[in-house]
């Protein structure tokens, strides 16, 4: 007997030694594909109705690899080690109706999956007649590997998942107009019309318009609100002379929990209304000529600004004066920053300074307006004139004493 064992011992040890580098060891994890998540859009299907299944396929093996192990060094430990990941060869994917019907064909030969990686894969679905839930089933089969099956659920015409959610419903209270350097508020009722009650509700308003800006707190929070219940929230922003006009946007962002812990997110736009608001003035008055003449015709020409952030429409003058004349000028409009002349064309009917009252009527954006403007006329008088008219009669009288004493006086001695 132990003849027959020492040679199988003596040939172990040799096969040790001629074999070396040829010996190979090798470990293998064989990788899976699961449907890591599925949407089904829309969420509830009316009967008849076309949608969508989208499935996210993943290889579960993050690092499923092939080790191999080749030649023994005298120490007893391999010389080279080698490790290569394998890759899942998706064959088919097919989507089993299950009361639903299926209008994509199968997905074959997707090709190979890496460890860790994934991607979707859409069908398209026809809802049936009758409402209820279903359950289609999802196969994906795979190259030398495990099949999978995952049963998905669509909900056509029931509130199943629905009836359980909140629901917030946001209104707005607005003003009507704000001029441009003026201050507003804005109302914000957040009502939970749903049928859950709504946490951890966060509130954050933003403008997008760097001339309109909030001047009270843009962050708000609330606990919870029940079905039913609602909170409001007062804005207050300020604008200033360079604010668009037109619909301003401010954003509402509000972020809350369902009861089952998910979050959804939801975006409001408040539109505040910015409309120009015009500014009339009277920026000089003129006459031509400078200094009328009682019984002389003359023009008044009054110059009316527009100051403000809006155009001025239907602009109208009337003048409230002694003088004869045209009283009612028609401007038109001005346009902000600009100016526009009303002119009257009068008869001076008295002397000295003579006052006149107008009256300006426009239209902006905020309805129609009417300013008054007080002014004088510096007139001739009947007094002023004398002086330069005996001036005149003094210098002709002169003249003419002069031409006699000269000319025509007789001279002593002559006539005698």
């Amino acid at each position: 007997m132990r003849a027959l064992i020492l040679p199988v011992i003596v040939l172990s040890l040799l096969a040790c030694i001629i074999t070396p580098v040829a010996a190979v060891e090798g470990s293998t994890t064989n990788p899976t594909v699961v449907v890591t998540e599925y949407s089904v859009t829309p969420a509830v299907l009316l009967p008849g109705d076309q949608g969508t299944i989208t499935l996210t396929l993943k290889n579960t093996a993050d690092s499923a690899s092939v080790k191999e192990n080749t030649g023994i060094t005298s120490g007893g430990t391999f010389a080279n080690t080698k490790s290569t990941d394998i890759n899942v060869y998706i064959e088919n994917v097919h989507l089993e109706e299950n009361g639903i019907e299926v209008l994509t064909d199968d997905f074959d030969r997707l090709g190979e999956l890496g460890p860790g990686q994934s991607f979707p894969v859409t069908f398209v679905i026809r809802a049936p007649a009758k409402s209820g839930i279903y359950f289609p089933e999802a196969w994906i089969d795979v190259k030398d590997g495990r099949s999978t099956r995952y049963p998905i659920t669509v909900n056509v015409n029931t509130d199943i998942s629905t009836q359980k959610k909140p629901a917030l419903f946001v209104t707005q209270e607005l003003p009507d107009r704000v001029a441009p350097g003026e201050t507003c508020s804005a109302v914000i009722m957040i009502e939970n019309t749903g049928l859950s009650r709504a946490s951890d509700i966060s509130m954050v308003v933003n403008s997008t318009t760097k001339s309109l800006v909030l001047t009270t707190s843009g962050r708000h929070y609330k606990e919870h609100l029940d079905p039913g219940e609602r909170i409001n929230l007062t804005l207050h922003l300020a604008t200033d002379k360079n604010t668009v006009i037109g619909i301003d946007p401010v954003t509402l962002t509000i972020i809350y929990r369902n009861p089952d812990g998910t979050t959804e997110r939801q975006t409001e736009t408040i539109g505040i209304p910015v409309k120009g608001r015009a500014d009339i003035a009277v920026s000089s008055v003129t006459t031509d000529p400078v200094r009328p003449v009682p019984g002389g015709t003359f023009t008044l020409i009054i110059r009316v600004e527009n100051t403000g952030t809006d155009q001025a429409t239907s602009v109208r003058a009337i003048l409230d004066s002694p003088f004869a004349g045209t009283k009612t000028a028609f401007i038109g409009s001005i346009d902000k920053d600009s100016d526009a002349p009303a002119i009257f064309y009068l008869q001076a009917t008295k002397d000295g300074t003579v006052p006149a009252n107008l009256t300006i009527s426009y239209h902006d954006d905020f309805g129609s307006h009417t300013v008054s403007e007080q002014t004088t006329v510096m007139t001739g008088t009947g007094s002023g004139m004398l002086p330069a008219a005996l001036a005149v009669i003094v210098v002709c009288i002169i003249a003419g004493v002069a031409y006699w004493y000269f000319r025509i006086r007789p001279v002593k001695g002559h006539g005698e």
